[in-house]
Parts: C-alpha cells; sequence; structure tokens
C-alpha cells in the first residue's frame, strides 16, 4: 500500500492556513491530483473495486479524514462516484471517466441534496436538458465532474430518479451562489448551492437507469465511507487533545488521564466497527438473500460511529476546557467541523430500520450479524479444539 504520510502532513498544514484565510482549498486539491491517491480504487490500482478490498478503503478514508475533513469529505465524494461508475456506466462511459480520472487527474463529486427547486431532466435527441438546483455541493468549484440525481421525463417502471455526471467546464460561476455556504464547520468544503437551470449535457451523460442511485444495498450501505472519514476526524480530535495537554504538562493529571482512556476506548470501538464494516460490505453485497443484512450493519455502523465522535468530543472539550476550544486554534476547528460533518440525515429513521431488520429476522443477535468468514473461523477454532481435546485423552489413556 501507497505511504501517504506526507500528503496527510501537508493536507493538516494546509487546513489551519485555509480556515484562517476563508479561501478555498484549491491547494489542498493540487495535492490530492498530484499523489495519485484519485486513481486508487480504478481497475488495476491498489484498491481496485474488482479486488473486494472495502476495509482497505475505509482505512484510506479514515486517513484521509484525520489530516484534513473538509479534504476528507470531498475525497468520499470523488470515490463514492468512481463506484457508482463502477456499479452502472456502460464500458464507452466507464473507459472514458475512469481516463479522465488517471490522465487528466480530475476529480468527481456526487451532490444529492435539492435545492429550493428540485433537479429534472428532459432527454431530447442527443442532450439532456437540466432544471433546478442543488444544495450542498461539497467541492462546488473544485470538482471536474458533478453527478447529480434528479427527475427525468423518460421513467422506468419502478423509478423516475436519475443519475446525470456533468462537467462542471459548463457551470458558469453566476450559477454558484457562494453565500449559501455559512456553515458552523466544514467551512472548507465550500459546499455552495448551484443552479443548473438551462445546461445541456451530451446523452453519455445518463450514468445507469432510472432507480439505479437508490438501488439497495449500494445506496444505504454506502454510509460506512463516509462514517470512515467522520472516526479519523475524531482521531485528530484525540491526538490534538492529548498534544494541547501535553504543552500544559496536564497529561499526569489522574482526571485527564480517566478522559483520555475513555476517549481510546470509544475510537477503538469504532475502529473494529469500520473494519468489520468493510469486511460485512464485500462479501454481503455478493448475495441478494444479504442485502437487508448489509444495509441494517451500515446503519448500526453509522450511528455507532456517530456516538463514538460525540461521546470523543465531550470528553475532548473537558480535557482541554474554554482555552483549548479559541479560535483561531487547530483544535476548535477540529470540533467544529466534526460536529457539524456528523448531523446526516434521518438518524431516527436509520436506527427503527436497523432494529425492523433485528426484530424480522429469526437468527439470534450471536448470529444475525456474523459473516461467513467468521463463521468459518470459529468453525477452525473448534476443530482445532477438539483435535487437541482427542490428542490428550489418547495421552492420558495411552
Amino acid at each position: 500500500m501507497t505511504d501517504y504520510t506526507i500528503l496527510y502532513q501537508q493536507l493538516d498544514q494546509l487546513a489551519k492556513l485555509t480556515e484562517q484565510s476563508g479561501r478555498m482549498p484549491a491547494e489542498e486539491i493540487l495535492l490530492l491530483k498530484k499523489s495519485g491517491i484519485l486513481t486508487i480504487v480504478l481497475p488495476g490500482q491498489e484498491l481496485d473495486f474488482n479486488q473486494n478490498r472495502t476495509d482497505a478503503l475505509l482505512s484510506l478514508l479514515k486517513d484521509v479524514g484525520r489530516s484534513n475533513g473538509a479534504i476528507g469529505r470531498i475525497f468520499e465524494g470523488h470515490i463514492n462516484t468512481l463506484y457508482l461508475i463502477h456499479l452502472y456506466a456502460d464500458n464507452a462511459q466507464r473507459e472514458f471517466w475512469y481516463n479522465e480520472v488517471k490522465s487528466g487527474k480530475k476529480i468527481f463529486g456526487v451532490w444529492n441534496t435539492d435545492g429550493k427547486t428540485g433537479i429534472s431532466f428532459g432527454v431530447k435527441e442527443n442532450k439532456v436538458l437540466i432544471n433546478g438546483e442543488k444544495g450542498f455541493c461539497s467541492g462546488a468549484d473544485l470538482v471536474d465532474y458533478a453527478l447529480i440525481g434528479g427527475k427525468t421525463d423518460r421513467p422506468a417502471a419502478s423509478s423516475d430518479w436519475q443519475m446525470v455526471i456533468v462537467p462542471m467546464a459548463q457551470v458558469e460561476e453566476f450559477r454558484i451562489d457562494r453565500d449559501s455556504w455559512q456553515p458552523m464547520g466544514m467551512k472548507a468544503s465550500v459546499s455552495y448551492t448551484i443552479d443548473f437551470s438551462g445546461i445541456e449535457v451530451e446523452q453519455e451523460g445518463l450514468l445507469g437507469n432510472p432507480g439505479d442511485y437508490l438501488r439497495s444495498p449500494y445506496f444505504l450501505g454506502g454510509s460506512i465511507r463516509f462514517a470512515a472519514v467522520q472516526l479519523g476526524m475524531a482521531e485528530a480530535v484525540y491526538n490534538k487533545t492529548l498534544d494541547f495537554l501535553r504543552g500544559l504538562n496536564r497529561l499526569e493529571d489522574p482526571f485527564q488521564k480517566m478522559r483520555v482512556g475513555k476517549m481510546a476506548m470509544a475510537i477503538q470501538t469504532g475502529q473494529l466497527w469500520i473494519e468489520k464494516g468493510g469486511r460485512n460490505f464485500d462479501e454481503w453485497k455478493q448475495e441478494e438473500t444479504k442485502h437487508a443484512r448489509l444495509v441494517a450493519f451500515a446503519n448500526l455502523n453509522r450511528l455507532t460511529i456517530e456516538s463514538v465522535c460525540l461521546e470523543v468530543l465531550q470528553l475532548s472539550t473537558l480535557c482541554v476546557g474554554a482555552k483549548g476550544l479559541m479560535g483561531p486554534g487547530d483544535l476548535e476547528r477540529w470540533h467544529r467541523d466534526l460536529s457539524y460533518y456528523l448531523r446526516q440525515p434521518a438518524p431516527d429513521a436509520t436506527l427503527q430500520n436497523a432494529a425492523n431488520y433485528l426484530i424480522s429476522t429469526t437468527e439470534k443477535i450471536e448470529d444475525c450479524l456474523r459473516t461467513l468468514d467468521e463463521e468459518l473461523q470459529e468453525d477452525i477454532a473448534q476443530s482445532k479444539l477438539n483435535s487437541h481435546s482427542q490428542t490428550k485423552e489418547r495421552f492420558i489413556y495411552s
């Protein structure tokens, strides 16, 4: 696996400068392009989607999130878009867009939230006419291609929700509402509102069929990716909290030790969920009978990571007090960024949906979220135990 340590250090340092200047993270995006990390999931690359290495991909996303939360969000959107291309593009589309990443060093984004007016597509001849707005467009004027969803006038029987990939070179400056992004945190993700009304793209920009974007298990199951970025941000809060305490020579305080220990416990819990989430995704996506299980686990994973992050934030606050949360301090920014990024849609419904699966299955809790690999490992361990017992018996009675 390529060592991106220097990239992570650079992203961390630039985050401070970008926050203080209020500018776009253009230099950070340039670093991503130069590093080669944007191509890492393409065919033949280290984390090629065809190789089922989601656990390693989640670890990478966590590492990027730990270096720079806003860039982690943008990078996760790039990976998400490439996965949708992997799933639903035809061969010609896949070859073109993959080459744009590999040779053109292009970065992709996916924007799902509608603005005041929802997106609609009018398909005519070889063109697609777009109308409407998208909000929360992370990396708005930094990405080269944006995947947006909207209602098509050529729906399928089951859905009218179509994906279209828009070359951002066609989006003029006046369409980007920079005043729309005034958040508490994640300011450097530049998640502006964009008006796409009147833009026409080639019909080759249509990705997949209506309904594909929301197809199970990939839509809800994909939450494990942004959860990995969030956990990386919590790790950064932990590290920077200890740096702050070390600077004050407070690490020997018994109460600080207790808080540090609790933060470590929470983060280790999150790490185990993320590792298991990657293995589960690769195994369960291949069996349609396991798709509901995959989605339930992803929902539980997302909410567990949220809980872990909130606990780390609270304990960090108790550790550093008001002094540690003063701007323009680095830790203060991490607190704001993570707190804001944790606000993902419908947490209550997410938990209820996971509970619906748990209630409906006939399996007990010790079995209903296990992978085949875990079952095999348990069988192997039991087999070894039985073999050991038989050997011991032969020794005793010989």
